[in-house]
């Protein structure tokens, strides 16, 4: 009897019948043994106590009137949310019981009235036991199924990876040959300029490939949980101003990017983080941006949380691209020739997410595109 009441404590018992006595003298037994029960007195009662919460397994007395226990089963079974619940029927000794239509219907079992209470709990047992299993089961194959998406999208990243490797980095290195082939020595030396060109290009390349490099392992730093989080005390005004400073000067000056802000921009991020968000964002507005036009950054700094906008006037990002724009190696159909590597927002959304921040967008073909980043303005792992 103790391992029925260990086992059975938190099994939730629902039970039907239209005599109250039946009522009180199964729902005491089942009680003193741990369970949790409740009771309905007819048919359209028990089915709105199952939509309220669902039980472990059902008690259904097969003679009721208005609507039998049969009649229950029935509704039950047709419903695709409560069709698994396992029924055992409840019939007196002295009624005649169709055994074949309650199991066409659905039941599992039936006990006969007057109750003994050993019977009661053996067959309740045994099918709470069968019930968990299947459950068990279930979440197995559900685990299972998931396991497996998750090895065909690795599988698919995997792909994705060899071909972007093939493609983007072919570029470079090809580059870097042909103009290391150029300065080679030969018969006659190119001109200091033609030098200082092909050294240029070269350069280039090699810092093209580095930023791949490093996109690629941070990436992958994130997915593994290898990536820190480390907080420092920032004035985020001063930092955007020196951000723009950066991107200006590397990018030349054929976009105006206008930065305003809030009062008060102290904050503590992981300023690592936040320059790969920012810079990355930044740098997706003005590749995808015409020449000349205008890019906002906006912070502002409220109480608990800093957002960050930054928005372009570029060619947009259609409307079936944006749910599965943050992730690896995925590009917008519409960016044409413009080259990237599909990793820039995965990286983003992963280091929002390290800072347990959110992003969002706006955006509308030819109209351009709003970027929002939500980051707690304070280190949160103090809580």
């Amino acid at each position: 009897m103790n391992n029925l009441q260990t086992y059975s404590y938190k099994a939730n018992i629902l039970i039907v019948d239209d005599t109250p006595n039946n009522l009180h003298l199964l729902s005491s037994m089942l009680e003193e043994q741990g369970y949790e029960v409740r009771c309905a007195n007819s048919g359209a009662i028990a089915l709105r106590a199952v939509e309220m919460e669902h039980p472990d397994i059902i008690l259904l007395d097969i003679n009721m009137p208005n609507m039998n226990g049969y009649e229950v089963c029935e509704r039950l079974k047709l419903d695709p949310r409560t069709r698994d619940i396992p029924v055992i029927f409840l019939s007196a000794l002295s009624e005649t019981i169709d055994k074949v239509k309650a199991f066409r219907i659905g039941g599992i079992d039936y006990i006969t009235k007057p109750f003994q209470l050993e019977e009661v709990l053996a067959r309740l047992e045994n099918h709470i036991s069968l019930r968990r299993m299947q459950i068990e089961l279930q979440q197995a194959k559900t685990q299972a199924i998931k396991a497996l998406e998750q090895e065909q999208e690795l599988n698919h990243l995997k792909s994705e990876f060899v071909s972007m490797i093939s493609h983007d980095f072919r570029n470079p290195l090809t580059s870097i040959q042909g103009f290391a082939g150029l300065l080679e020595c030969g018969s006659k030396l190119p001109s200091p300029e033609i030098i200082n060109r092909y050294v240029s290009k070269i350069n280039n390349a090699v810092d093209h490939l580095l930023c791949l490099l490093d996109e690629i392992l941070l990436i992958g730093s994130i997915e593994s949980g290898k990536i820190q989080y480390h907080p420092v005390s920032v004035n985020l005004e001063e930092f955007c101003y020196e951000l723009i400073d950066t991107l200006q000067y590397s990018l030349g000056n054929q976009h105006q990017i206008c930065f305003s802000c809030s009062d008060n921009t102290g904050a503590e991020m992981d300023i690592v983080l936040l320059q790969r968000i920012l810079t990355n964002l930044l740098s997706n507005a003005i590749k995808y941006s015409p020449s000349g036009s205008k890019i906002d950054l906006v912070l502002e700094c409220q109480n608990h949380v800093t957002i960050f906008q930054i928005r372009d006037q570029g060619m947009g990002i259609p409307i079936e691209n944006q749910s599965h724009l943050f992730e690896a190696f995925y590009r917008c159909n519409n960016v044409g020739d413009i080259k990237g590597t599909g990793l820039g927002l995965a990286i983003v959304k992963k280091c929002v997410e390290v800072h347990q921040g959110n992003i969002s967008l706006e955006s509308q073909e030819n109209l351009g595109t709003t970027f929002t980043v939500s980051l707690p303005r304070y280190d949160h792992s103090e809580s």
